[in-house]
C-alpha cells in the first residue's frame, strides 16, 4: 500500500466519523424515530463514501512491473 492509498484511508475514516456526527445531529430532532432517522442519514452518506474510497484506492494502486527472465 503506497502513501496515496494510506491518505485515502485516513480521509475516509475522518469522513465516516463526521457522517456519524451529522447523522446523530439530524436524528436527535425527532426522538420518536431517532434510530430510523439515524440509519437513514448515516447509511445514505456512508455508502457513497465507501464506494468512492474503494475506487480511489484502486486507481492509486502502484502498477506492478512484470519481470521476464
Amino acid at each position: 500500500m503506497n502513501l496515496q492509498q494510506k491518505l485515502v484511508i485516513i480521509i475516509t475514516d475522518c469522513l465516516i466519523v463526521a457522517e456519524v456526527f451529522v447523522a446523530m445531529y439530524f436524528a436527535q430532532h425527532n426522538a420518536e424515530q431517532i434510530t430510523a432517522l439515524f440509519m437513514k442519514y448515516f447509511f445514505s452518506m456512508l455508502v457513497p463514501t465507501l464506494v468512492f474510497s474503494k475506487v480511489a484506492a484502486r486507481l492509486l494502486r502502484t502498477k506492478e512491473v512484470q519481470v521476464c527472465s
